[in-house]
C-alpha cells in the first residue's frame, strides 16, 4: 500500500519477511544410507485404466520416505485421501467376496510390494492383514491388504540407523520398493520367504435371475475364486545351511462362488415364471429343461 499510496517513484526501503524452508531429506542424513538393506518388484499393467493410475499414485506417495530408528510408517495413511484430487480414480477391488469399483482400487498391490520389501529388509511388521480373497499377482501370505480404516500395512525401523525408502515405476511396467540403510547384517547370513497353502475350498455355482436379459441368455457373471488358508515361512541361511525356519503370518482367503446369469426376459409372464422357479432350485438340469418349456410358451 505504501508504494502505491507514498512512493515518488525514488529511493524507498521495504523490510521483507523471509519464510525459510529447510528440506526433510538431506544430502548429509543419506550419506550413511548406501546399503540395499531389502527390495521388491512387481509387473503391473500399465494401461490406461484406473488401476493402473492408482498404483503410480500410490508409488509417488510412497517415495522418498526417511525412517528414523522406531519411527513407524502406515501405508494407508500415506497414500491417503484416495481422491481424484490426489491423483486417484476408480478401479475394482474386493469387497468381501465380491468385487466392485471404488476410489484407489489397486493400491494394494503398491502395498504389498512395499511390504515385501520390508520383510527382505527384516524391519518389524507392526500391522499386516490379507485380501479378502487371493490376489492374483502374488503368493498367498505374500500380500498386504489396504481397506477402509481396519485394514492397513505398518512397520518400523527397528535399526540403529535412519532408513531411506524408495519407491517407483519404469518403463517396463514394474513397479519397485528398495529400502536402503546402513548394513549390519553378516554377508553370509541369506533370508528366503516360502508361501504355503494349507487348505482349499473350491468354489460352488450360483445362478440368479436376470430380469433384462432373454430367456435363454445363460453369461457368467463373475466369481469362481478358490477359498484357501495359507502361512508365510521365513528361512535363515548362514553360511549355506538352514539354521532357521518359522512362520511369520497365518492368512485365510474366502471362496466366491461362480455366479451364472440366467436370462428371464419375456413377452409370456408365465414362460418367465417358469425359468425364476427353476432358478430357486439351484440346479442347472432343471434350468435348462425350464428354459425349452418357456421358449415353447413365446
Amino acid at each position: 500500500k505504501k508504494l502505491l499510496k507514498d512512493w515518488d517513484g525514488k529511493n524507498a526501503t521495504i523490510q521483507a519477511a523471509i519464510d525459510e524452508n529447510a528440506p526433510e531429506i538431506t544430502a548429509e542424513a543419506l550419506k550413511d544410507m548406501t546399503d540395499l538393506l531389502g527390495s521388491c518388484t512387481m509387473y503391473y499393467n500399465a494401461d490406461e485404466s484406473g488401476r493402473a493410475k492408482n498404483v503410480e499414485s500410490g508409488a509417488k506417495h510412497l517415495n522418498d520416505i526417511l525412517l528414523q530408528p522406531g519411527e513407524e510408517q502406515s501405508a494407508d495413511e500415506t497414500m491417503r485421501p484416495y481422491t481424484e484430487e490426489n491423483g486417484y480414480a476408480e478401479a475394482a477391488s474386493f469387497s468381501g467376496n465380491t468385487v466392485e469399483q471404488t476410489m484407489g482400487g489397486g493400491i494394494c498391490q503398491v502395498s504389498t510390494t512395499l511390504y515385501n520389501a520390508v520383510l527382505y529388509a527384516e524391519l518389524k511388521v507392526i500391522k499386516r492383514f490379507p485380501h479378502s480373497m487371493a490376489v492374483a499377482y502374488v503368493d498367498p501370505s505374500r500380500d498386504a491388504a489396504i481397506a477402509g480404516d481396519y485394514k492397513d500395512f505398518r512397520f518400523q525401523n527397528n535399526y540403529k540407523d535412519p532408513i531411506y525408502i524408495e519407491g517407483g515405476i519404469d518403463g517396463a511396467n514394474q513397479l519397485t520398493f528398495s529400502i536402503y540403510g546402513k548394513e549390519t547384517r553378516k554377508e553370509s547370513r541369506k533370508i528366503q520367504f516360502e508361501s504355503e497353502t494349507t487348505h482349499t475350498e473350491e468354489p460352488g455355482v450360483r445362478y440368479q435371475a436376470n430380469a433384462d436379459a432373454a430367456i435363454g441368455s445363460i453369461v457368467a457373471a463373475g466369481g469362481g475364486h478358490t477359498g484357501r488358508t495359507a502361512r508365510l515361512w521365513k528361512i535363515v541361511i548362514q553360511d549355506g545351511k538352514q539354521v532357521s525356519r518359522k512362520v511369520i503370518n497365518n492368512s485365510t482367503y474366502n471362496k466366491s462362488d461362480q455366479v451364472i446369469s440366467v436370462g428371464t426376459k419375456s413377452s409370456n409372464a408365465q414362460a418367465s415364471a417358469i425359468v425364476r422357479n427353476a432358478i430357486g432350485s439351484q440346479d442347472r438340469s432343471k434350468i435348462n429343461a425350464a428354459i425349452s418349456q418357456a421358449q415353447a410358451l413365446e
